[in-house]
This record gives C-alpha cells, structure tokens and sequence, in this order.
C-alpha cells in the first residue's frame, strides 16, 4: 500500500512537472515573440524537483505578498501612535485634562508648507530677458522665438 501511494505521489509530481515546463516553454516563446528576447531557458533539462520548488517558492512568495498587502491595507485606515495631551503644565493649573492631539499633526503641516515655499519661489523668480544684448551695436539679435531684430 506504501508502495502504491509513493508511486501515486511520484506520478502527479511528474505530470506537475510537465505541465510546469510546457507552461515555462510557452511563455519563453511568448517574451521571444513579444520582445525580441530569447532568455536561454532549457526546461526540459531541468529535473522534476527544481521545477517544484521553484513553483512552490514562487506561490509562497505571491501569497505572502497578498497577505501583506491586504493586512498593511487594513492597518493603513487604523490610527497610529497614542494621542497627546497638549502640555502637561496648563492641564494641570486649568484642573482639567489636555486637549487630545493626533501624534501625526505635525507631519502633515511640513508639506504644506513645503507648497508655500515652493509657490513663493515661482512669484519671486524674474523673468529672464527675452534676447540677449548684442556685443556690438551693429549686430542682430535673436529672439528665443526666433526672430531677428536689427538695431
């Protein structure tokens, strides 16, 4: 019985196999026809347990993957980081607790004041002149345009 459930399990990782490298052949064909490049690939000298390990690391490195884009998405929404009570010393004169503060406050204030310089810089700038000075007065000029213009 041994014997014939190891034959069994032998069979169904040959068959695994060879659909593992009609796949593998397949989509080498398809990258050489697509794009031009031929990737060196030779699966059918590869042997049955390469193949199965490679397909069995790559699906627990996809499903990990998965699992955490779904856990860091469901943890995304959720606040980080406890709140802060806004100062300890006027709490404790007033007789009543802080104000309660999101600990990301001051993250979200930096880039908008990043815009502000960077709008400010944009008004500041003065305009570079439209053609340049001719070294002597007798030359044309040229326009960024294009156009020549005699003195």
């Amino acid at each position: 019985m041994a014997g014939d459930l190891r034959g069994l399990a032998l069979e169904k990782a040959e068959l695994l196999s060879s659909h593992l490298k009609e796949l593998l052949s397949s989509g080498q064909g398809y990258v050489r026809a697509r794009f031009g490049v031929d990737l060196g690939l030779k699966p059918e000298l590869y042997p049955t347990w390469v193949i199965l390990s490679t397909a069995a690391a790559g699906l627990l490195l996809l499903i990990s993957l998965s699992w955490a884009a779904v856990c860091g998405g469901l943890l995304a929404g959720k606040k980080r980081g406890s709140p802060v009570t806004h100062g300890s010393s006027r709490s404790s004169s007033s007789g009543g607790g802080g104000e309660p503060l999101k600990a990301g406050f001051a993250k979200t204030a930096k880039p908008e004041e990043q815009k502000k310089k960077n709008k400010k810089k944009t008004v500041e700038k003065v305009p570079q002149a439209a053609f340049t000075e001719p070294s002597n007065h007798s030359e044309s000029v040229t326009t960024r345009a294009g156009v020549h213009l005699t003195p």
